[in-house]
């Protein structure tokens, strides 16, 4: 369903029960962002790009800048204070930003509300219109009125911040030294030391006015519209420097209907304006407002027509897959280049660039592609290595086979390898090719912070794997296989502890960071072995001989996740370390397992493990999970769970979908559950729910672990093929012994040294090291299970088949 049709069905989703909570809808082109309050009818941000971060600060000799042990990054910047109409009608004149909203919703990326003044019927629509290959927006309204009008006007205002700083993007910046232009076609421009923004108004112009903090009353034109009948007055020409300037236009209103509005677009050269003037002559192409809105509905019909949406959808499954769809383009990033002054925050203060390009002037960057784990007002507008895989998963999904190409490419050609060198990674693990946590918007490599160190997750390389194989694009694959194979699938491995047979440890899902805090995660070790099974297979395809490698790791992988990362009865439990105090060890971030087809749902690990969640962190509310129980852990405390807080507790829409995918017989009410209350609340879909009373908390809209998964959960109604083509046999075999992996049979008796994956060195008590391969750790783990766990370690490598080194003194 299109149009206003769309929005009556979300509108009406809240009026059977589900409550609408969330009210703040953002439109994106892929330059830029805008964001509506709907409740306030208002525009309350205009970002200059999608991302919240550009690149690293450098100093004069060109090395990254930081203080203490925070990196400097140059924050992107918000435009806007805030932007609304007004009407003079029945002999009074207010903002509707006073006036009650009836509705508010999405037509696919076009944020609406509507309003009633009187007998008028006040409909406004905001968007980033597609065409327009830069930062801007449009903001329209019709008015409606059941005999025809006399003696309405209707007014625009807008008030951007264009001065010093970069407070970061969701608070407006400071509005100091604002010049205004109004030149004899209406057009009104507002330059300071964030460039220039032209606001041209659509419709019947009656009027025009700017004004700052300093002008007399009788400028005013919010007070003038707000407290008085007053017509605007004309302002001409230039008008400042000053402080916090705005401008407004009055519009003339006859008929039984008619359309006005605004089409805005930036430039960060002040000096732009002319550019910027052609960039709207260009888009505009001459046409009324309706026709504007026209075509970008026209733009996202074509959008919808061509997704592959399965048949048999209920209304309200269809209309949230469509609408993640629209919320999955909007966050990927088209911009390729940027417009950067030679100082950064003030007069004086150098910028420095690492791309290239002459300051000031336009460099070119390599965000293009990249896909936002968030849209405004989510904290997180940053592209994520693990969340973009389930963003480019689900577009793929979707039948958006060039969106998700491009969010593939970006990940495999943004800056990475940044922290190779650094001692937290010691011993290195060689080149690499996916960030270890996300990417500034002109895609750079970043990490963040806190006082336990950076955050540094593994869990990207195996996804980025896996994310590939969902791709099916032998040519795409082919072209970057060096990358994916040299610098994503052999770092893996590398990455495969000789000692506990596990990944490293690292921060994984839920940013555990570091010193000390970094844990031998299953979720980690989860996403390498499905993300090695999928590399095996393209590896197949290309005649490349590390596919017997990549496979046998993986296997040998999920056999030790089996042998090491389960309890008494099976379960998976969070981490390595957690499980070995004994207790406090629930995740619902393990049920990944299952949904990318480690193990057997309904097999002895998927039941032990969905009773363990059940048990330990099932919400109250919500028919889903807490993220993990560490909120109340055990008494290992803070070494063992250093967060502890209320993202611990809440119920995580993204664990829901994907237990949706774990658990068939809890799919239904999974599902159920995140799909009525995103088709209460336009269609998006947010981070975490209360796990006491099932409200929306924290972060929305979520991309990668909102959207995305949506998508994934309702267009894959079970769980992933099993991992490198058979399920993990966790039943006993006929003559009585332990399990094998069914993924790779091996006779526990047979002597293997190694299937192709060179010899790790494992520190032995006496200095030596012994050779351990991945097909000999499969062995390994089947008679470690037959001693029950306890039984000596150098003895079982010894029987399955690993040859121990001779050993010499060692000081």
């Amino acid at each position: 369903m299109r149009g206003l049709g769309w929005l009556a069905v979300l509108v009406a989703g809240a009026a059977v029960g589900q409550p609408r909570t969330f009210f703040t809808l953002a439109s994106a082109n892929g330059h830029a962002a805008v964001m509506a309050d709907t409740q306030a009818a208002k525009v309350v941000h205009f970002r200059e790009r999608l991302s919240a971060t550009e690149e690293p600060q450098l100093d004069a000799a060109g090395n990254e800048v930081w203080v203490g042990n925070q990196p400097q990054i140059i924050k992107s910047r918000n435009l806007l204070f805030d932007a609304y109409f007004g009407v003079r009608a029945g002999g009074q004149q207010r903002w509707l930003s006073g006036v009650p909203v009836d509705t508010s919703g999405y037509e696919d990326g076009i944020v609406t509300w509507s309003q009633h003044l009187g007998p008028l019927t006040l409909t406004t629509f905001v968007f980033a219109p597609r065409t327009l290959p830069h930062a801007g927006f449009v903001m329209l309204l019709r008015v409606t009125s059941p005999s025809p009008m006399t003696g309405v006007s209707a007014f625009s205002l807008h008030n951007f911040h264009l001065g010093f700083g970069r407070p970061g993007v969701m608070q407006p910046l400071g509005a100091t030294g604002e010049t205004l232009v109004f030149d004899a076609n209406h057009d009104l421009l507002e330059r300071a030391f964030a460039g220039v923004v032209v606001t041209r108004p659509l419709g019947a112009v009656q009027h025009q006015v700017g004004w700052s903090a300093a002008s007399p009353s009788a400028q005013n034109g919010y007070q003038l519209v707000q407290s008085t009948l007053s017509d605007l007055p004309d302002s001409t020409g230039t008008l400042g420097p000053a402080d916090d300037s705005a401008g407004a236009f009055q519009f003339s209103v006859s008929g039984t209907e008619a359309w006005l509005g605004i089409a805005v677009a930036h430039s960060a050269d002040p000096f732009g304006g002319a550019q910027v003037q052609a960039w709207l002559d260009a888009y505009l192409a001459g046409r009324s407002p309706q026709q504007l809105l026209d075509a970008e509905r026209a733009g996202w019909a074509a959008f919808q027509a061509g997704l592959t949406v399965p048949a048999g959808l209920s209304t309200d499954e269809e209309k949230v897959t469509r609408q993640s769809a629209v919320m999955l383009a909007m966050a990927q990033v088209t911009e390729r280049e940027a417009y950067l002054r030679q100082w950064l925050t003030t007069d004086g203060e150098p910028r420095r660039s690492r791309f290239s390009g002459t300051l000031p002037g336009l460099v070119a960057h390599r965000g293009f592609g990249a896909v936002l784990a968030s849209l405004p007002p989510g904290e997180w507008t940053y592209a994520w290595v693990r969340d973009s895989a389930y963003s480019a998963a689900a577009m793929a999904s979707l039948g958006m086979a060039t969106e998700a190409r491009q969010a593939l490419q970006f990940m495999l050609e943004a800056e990475s390898g940044r922290f190779q060198q650094w001692s937290e990674l010691a011993p290195p693990f060689g080149p690499y090719g996916v960030s270890l946590t996300r990417y500034t918007g002109f895609g750079v490599e970043e990490t963040d912070f806190n006082a336990s160190g950076p955050n540094l997750e593994f869990d990207g390389f195996g996804l980025t794997l896996w994310a590939l194989g969902q791709l099916h694009d032998d040519a795409f694959i082919d072209q970057k296989w060096s990358v994916i194979a040299d610098r994503i699938a052999d770092p893996l491995v590398a990455l495969i502890d000789p000692v506990t047979h596990l990944v490293r440890p690292d921060s994984s899902i839920w940013e555990s960071h570091w010193n000390g805090h970094q844990r031998s995660w299953t979720f980690t070790n989860i996403a390498a072995v499905r993300g090695l099974c999928d590399a095996a297979a393209m590896a197949e395809r290309n005649g490349d001989s590390r596919a017997a490698t990549w496979r046998a790791a993986a296997v040998a992988l999920r056999a030790a996740i089996a042998a090491r990362l389960t309890d008494a009865d099976g379960a998976l439990a969070s981490n390595l370390e957690e499980l070995q105090s004994g207790s406090g060890y629930a995740d619902a971030a393990v049920l990944e397992a299952l949904a990318l087809g480690l193990f057997r749902p309904g097999g002895r690990i998927s039941t032990a493990t969905l009773a363990l969640l059940d048990r330990s962190v099932r919400a109250t509310a919500g028919p889903g999970w807490s993220r993990n129980d560490d909120r109340t852990d055990h008494a290992g405390g803070p070494d063992l769970s250093p967060w502890g807080s209320e993202y611990d507790s809440a119920e995580w829409v993204f664990t829901d979908l994907r237990g949706a995918l774990a658990d068939p017989q809890r799919r239904p009410a999974l599902l159920g559950w995140t799909t009525a209350r995103s088709a209460a609340n336009a269609g998006v879909v947010p981070e975490t729910y209360d796990e006491l009373t099932g409200e929306w908390k924290f972060n929305a809209p979520m991309i990668g672990f909102g959207a995305g998964a949506y998508v994934l959960a309702v267009l894959h109604p079970a769980a992933a093929e099993p991992a490198c083509g058979a399920w993990f046999d966790e039943q006993p075999p006929p003559d009585g012994g332990q399990p094998l992996d069914a993924g790779q049979p091996l006779d526990a008796g047979t002597e293997v040294v190694d299937a192709g994956v060179g010899p790790h060195p494992t520190p032995s008590k006496c200095g030596c090291s012994s050779a351990v391969g991945p097909m000999g750790l499969i062995a390994w783990w089947a008679l470690l299970r037959a001693a029950g766990r306890s039984g000596a370690h150098r003895g079982a490598k010894a029987r399955a088949g690993v040859k121990q080194r001779g050993c010499g003194r060692s000081r």
